[in-house]
């Protein structure tokens, strides 16, 4: 990868507005894309001041120390792993501990449908001359396409429904008509789709003078099991949202923090 192609991929994550949730996670592979590998690769790459990254997918963290663009080496990983490359720094000039290392990676979140990171402050690991190897380096090392992960920001619609995944129990994403998305058992939704969502967004656009905006319209405690329903409206966006009642202030926070 060149500098200044580097650089540009830099800038465009430093000026993406995708959201984080209330732990402060942001997602980084969503539906195993990018590859999870090449998302922790890409998050190393963007690191230049020494840090430790908690990479989550599943029941499975990770913590790597980076700094310099350059991965100096897992801190640790849930579930506890007794391979030889925890704690140990990486170096070309130990090739099956850099291969152990991918092998560990590959295992706990391979086939990881999404994975989120936090940046935490650095921890004691190694010596300070052990720089570890760069980002770029290991994508070579273990045949890792680092070219093909996106770092563009994602449309706020697609920001707001990455970042609340897990309290949804069913979701229907619909954009100019067309079925984008869908989670869960969304038959229920889908059927307030047809019947009425039309007519409520006409009715809707008359109180707003025309003015309609971005919206997050809640029901509490809409459905029989208790789950609450969310009418979420954007330009040519429409989703239709079955989530979790308990979790109505960080579906409401996360709104605010992307739409605002």
């Amino acid at each position: 990868m060149s500098e200044l192609n580097a650089l540009a991929q830099k800038l465009a994550v430093l000026s993406s507005r995708e959201a984080m949730d209330q732990t402060g996670a942001r997602t980084i592979s969503e539906r195993g894309s990018p590859a999870p590998v090449a998302a922790i690769l890409r998050e190393v790459d963007d690191t230049v001041l020494e840090r430790c990254l908690a990479f989550t997918c599943g029941n499975a963290t990770i913590q790597i120390m980076a700094a310099g663009r350059r991965m100096r080496g897992i801190l640790s990983v849930s579930p506890k792993s007794d391979t030889k490359v925890i704690g140990q720094v990486l170096s070309r000039e130990d090739p099956d501990l850099v291969q152990a290392a991918a092998g560990l990676l590959e295992e706990l979140c391979g086939n990881a449908e999404n994975m989120t990171v936090r940046s935490l402050p650095p921890q004691p690991f190694g010596k300070g001359g052990e720089r570890g190897i760069s980002a770029d380096g290991l994508a070579e090392l273990w045949n890792v396409a680092l070219a093909e992960v996106d770092t563009g920001p994602k449309p706020p619609m697609e920001q707001f429904l990455t970042v609340n995944a897990s309290a949804f129990s069913s979701l229907l994403h619909i954009c100019k008509g067309e079925i984008v998305s869908t989670e869960g058992n969304f038959a229920a939704l889908q059927a307030i789709w047809s019947t009425q969502v039309e007519a409520f967004r006409k009715a809707h656009k008359k109180t707003m003078r025309g003015e309609e905006g971005a919206q997050l319209i809640c029901l509490d405690s809409a459905f029989d099991d208790g789950n609450s329903a969310a009418l979420a409206l954007h330009e040519d966006h429409v989703a239709l949202i079955a989530y979790e009642a308990e979790r109505f202030g960080a579906v409401q926070a996360s709104w605010q923090r992307i739409f605002a």
